[in-house]
């Protein structure tokens, strides 16, 4: 009995968290479509915890209920991958949304098949006292393949995203989605482990209880963070339509030869150095690759062909390099003597000490105060 009561524990807590940034998300004034994804699965996430703590509270229940929360199971990695397409701007009027629906169909009718053995025997299969009849066997490899895809999937997408990012951003705060990254982490970590620890529990010591109480205080810890950053990351990042560069390919211009193509690139090169001396758009600490070809009066895919080519970098590295070269300038003028490392770091564009600091020591190999130290003029 002490068990059970660690496990309600347990559940009380999960679905605390899982309610209250449920109401915090709701109570938005301008929910996006990743707020209310993410609205409708901390619900979703509620009611898989709620339930086994009600049940928990009467043996006779726990014999009738207990096993009830498998439902909610298999809507997590698609919430988890429609979240983040609604996060990157990539949910396309939920397309191929219906083989998803008919997968969770077929999850559910097999999963609610097994509350038809009566609940005495039911409840010896989930102690473990007796093995799960031969036919959940497909069942199971259906949920983890399912589970694998999607995780996958969303992998993809974040790293694709985070590839397209140093195309588009000249910073990386707020739109890098580390923070995303991390959350699918922890997701793929409690999935990659329940499936091997279920079997080692199940088969070798008879018993559920081990590898429920690990996947549920995960459960947890990942609704904690999946509320925390969620909502907090909600009001600082607001996707544009303008996050990934338009395709070439989309243009109606006609070919051209490569001769052509690569004089055209060299001489909007030059262009672009003598725009970014003369205006010095890098001191604009939120500069984009669209800004920056508004300015340029060129396509954003066809500036960053020019920078890629004829710079040999991304958008991100090319923005700053000037940014670092001004900083250089002004570390060693009479002109700024008075002003700190950092102050003067913001001044050239850099939003932030850590980015500052961050992208000085992997571009100069030094941080900044080292390289000062070593280049005394």
């Amino acid at each position: 009995m002490d068990l059970l009561v660690t496990f309600r524990l347990i559940y009380l807590v999960g679905s605390a968290f899982a309610l209250f940034f449920c109401f915090l998300i709701f109570s938005k004034k301008n929910k996006t479509i990743a707020d209310k994804i993410l609205g409708w699965w901390l619900v979703i996430l509620f009611g898989q915890l709620i339930i086994p703590t009600l049940y928990l509270t009467n043996l006779n229940l726990y014999y009738n209920f207990a096993g009830i929360e498998i439902i909610f199971y298999v809507f997590h990695p698609l919430f988890l991958n429609l979240y983040v397409k609604a996060t990157i701007g990539q949910l396309k009027k939920w397309k191929g949304i219906g083989w998803h629906i008919a997968a969770i169909v077929f999850y559910e009718l097999f999963g609610l098949s097994f509350f038809l053995i009566p609940a005495s025997e039911r409840l010896l299969l989930i102690e473990g006292k007796e093995l799960l009849p031969l036919y959940f066997i497909p069942f199971v490899i259906f949920i983890a393949g399912y589970f694998a895809y999607l995780i996958f999937s969303t992998f993809k997408l974040l790293k694709n995203y985070k590839d397209n990012v140093l195309q588009v951003y000249s910073y990386r705060e707020n739109v890098d989605l580390l923070w995303l990254r991390r959350l699918l982490g922890l997701f793929a970590t409690i999935c990659l482990l329940i499936f091997p620890l279920g079997l080692f529990s199940y088969y070798g010591l008879h018993s559920m209880a081990f590898t429920d109480y690990y996947f549920f205080v995960t459960l947890v810890i990942f609704i904690f963070f999946l509320g925390f950053w969620g909502y907090q990351q909600g009001e600082v990042f607001n996707i544009s339509g303008r996050t990934y560069v338009d395709n070439e390919e989309n243009s109606d211009e006609p070919p051209v030869e490569n001769h052509i193509v690569e004089k055209h690139y060299k001489a909007e090169a030059v262009q672009l150095k003598d725009l970014m001396k003369d205006e010095k758009l890098y001191l604009n600490p939120t500069l984009s690759i669209h800004d920056l070809a508004d300015s340029m009066k060129m396509p954003a895919h066809q500036l960053s062909k020019v920078i890629n080519k004829e710079f040999h970098c991304n958008f991100f590295e090319f923005v700053n390099k000037y940014r670092i070269e001004e900083f250089k300038q002004r570390a060693y003028s009479s002109d700024y003597k008075n002003m700190t490392i950092l102050a003067i770091a913001l001044d050239c564009g850099f939003n932030s000490k850590s980015a500052f600091n961050r992208i000085f020591k992997d571009m100069i190999g030094l941080t900044p105060g080292d390289y000062i130290k070593h280049h005394k003029h």
